[in-house]
């Protein structure tokens, strides 16, 4: 073989490279509403919803969205094999095709909110919504009576150390003396 075929052969394949073709493989995760922080494949993404990225892979994906005032959503995103994936149509895409495939995969979620807004409490819901808001209003109620010191112990007798203001009239620990050591 002459140098001339072997500088002639070497061209072409340098020729051939600056042809080469691309993929270019993107995913769009979309969330209703917008704004969820996105976990895939259990790692968290940095950035919200909707979340452009590249990927490589098609398969499936694990997808986790957390909004609040929504329940968590756990589903799954199918990467789908597309006709430029299989031998040897990859060699032609990825490596003579002389332009750039450009694959866009969109997955769009729905989250729960807790409680609809269209959709009226039942009776149930309403009566545990009263008993929390209750139980709420009492141990507001305990903080409030004891001061700085915060609510008694609920094991300590009244008046006992420790449940400073459990009980009106209840005397203070006496102060403690300066320490002369220092």
């Amino acid at each position: 073989m002459s140098r001339r075929t072997v500088a002639a052969a070497l061209a072409a394949v340098a020729g051939l490279a600056l042809l080469a073709g691309c993929v270019e493989r993107r995913m769009v995760i979309r969330s209703q509403p917008a704004g969820a922080r996105l976990l895939l494949d259990l790692e968290e993404i940095e950035g919200r919803t909707p979340f452009d990225m590249p990927f490589e892979w098609s398969g499936t994906r694990s997808v986790v969205l957390i909004a609040p005032g929504y329940e968590v959503f756990e589903g799954e995103a199918h990467l789908a094999d597309r006709w430029y994936s299989y031998f040897p149509l990859d060699l032609f895409a990825e490596l003579l095709y002389p332009g750039t495939i450009v694959d866009v995969q969109e997955f769009d979620f729905e989250l729960n909110a807790y409680y609809p807004e269209d959709q009226p409490f039942t009776e149930d819901q309403e009566a545990e919504l009263e008993r929390r808001l209750a139980g709420l209003r009492e141990r507001a109620d305990a903080h409030r009576r004891g001061g700085s010191a915060g609510p008694p112990r609920a094991d300590a007798p009244p008046g006992a150390p420790g449940t400073r203001g459990a009980s009106k009239g209840a005397p203070l620990p006496p102060p403690r003396p300066p320490r002369s050591d220092r």
